[in-house]
């Protein structure tokens, strides 16, 4: 029993990675993860429900190898029906208190499961008028209790709107300008055919699709303990297929993150370097301008002096 009962420990109960700090922001509880060098881009991980960060300590190292602070929020399991919308607007306040801190203007979302969900939601309902999201990487979000972007609306008229999720309509990531990435396993289990990326995506056709098929839903968490939502899903076509998915994935997430990089700190350097090149090439410019001119007035002179001189040899 005691084996067992330490086994759920150590996959269910939040075991901090070194140097996490946790921290209590706009009343959420977070937990931040620095990168070593200079912070140029924000990212928040929001966890599949009931997964302790922990187990995303490979994207949080790929986040902050590339120099991006991570903002870590942990999902639980409730049935209050409106806990992912209310997670998803504790985004943006929580943003607007740390952003000042780590001097950054926009931020990045990577969501898993339930959290990829709750990523599109932020950007859906809570951030239309702001535009502060760069970028979210959803990973096999999953759209359930309740349905947000997957609603179906014929069925929806058909019935004339029966009961729970059938009377409402779907979110729309139409007016959303962040660079938004949602990736699809075939092996999710207790995932609802009508409810994953792909008919996420089906509604909202300006979103990219990453299609991860024979992976098991859970294939971005990181191994450790033998207990955990793993056994509840699909373990995907082999360990190989799943190892090549989740490097994909992390590839994918350190290059939304990356772009970040590139128009954030650097952006400056960059503008440096463009100012001072047109400096220099508005001298040169002026320099053969000055010297065109010194040279059409010695042309001339030398024209004029021919001139003079043929006229004594007439």
């Amino acid at each position: 029993m005691e084996k067992i009962s330490n086994k759920i420990s150590e996959t269910f109960i939040p075991v901090d990675d070194e140097g996490a700090e946790r921290r209590e922001v706009a009343e959420q509880p977070v937990i931040i993860y620095r990168p070593k060098r200079k912070v140029v881009g924000m990212t928040f991980l929001v966890t599949a429900a009931n997964m302790p960060i922990s187990k995303y300590t490979s994207i949080i190292n790929a986040l902050t190898s590339v120099d991006h602070v991570v903002v870590g929020i942990y999902v639980n399991i409730t049935l209050n029906r409106n806990a992912h919308r209310m997670k998803a607007e504790a985004i943006p306040h929580i943003f607007e208190q740390l952003k000042s801190e780590f001097r950054v203007s926009k931020y990045d979302i990577v969501g898993h499961s339930v959290g990829g969900k709750i990523a599109l939601v932020t950007a859906a309902l809570f951030d239309s008028e702001v535009n502060q999201i760069r970028s979210i990487v959803a990973l096999d979000p999953v759209d359930q209790h309740p349905v947000e972007f997957t609603n179906d609306l014929l069925k929806q008229a058909m019935l004339g709107g029966s009961n729970g999720d059938s009377k409402k309509s779907n979110l729309s990531l139409a007016s959303s300008k962040a660079d938004i990435t949602v990736t699809f396993t075939d092996c999710g289990g207790i995932v609802g055919k009508k409810h994953h990326a792909r008919e996420i995506q089906k509604k909202n056709p300006t979103i990219k699709l990453v299609l991860h098929r024979n992976a098991g839903h859970m294939v971005y968490c990181d191994d450790g303990g033998v207990l955990s939502w793993k056994a509840f899903m699909g373990k995907g076509q082999s360990a190989d297929r799943n190892d090549a998915v989740k490097a994909e994935a992390l590839h994918l997430i350190k290059e939304k993150a990356m772009k970040a990089s590139i128009t954030g700190s650097a952006s400056g350097k960059a503008s440096g370097v463009m100012a001072k090149a047109k400096k220099e090439w508005k001298s040169a410019k002026a320099e053969l301008k000055e010297l065109g001119d010194e040279a059409q007035k010695k042309g001339n002179a030398v024209a004029g002096a021919a001139k003079f001189t043929s006229m004594f040899k007439l």
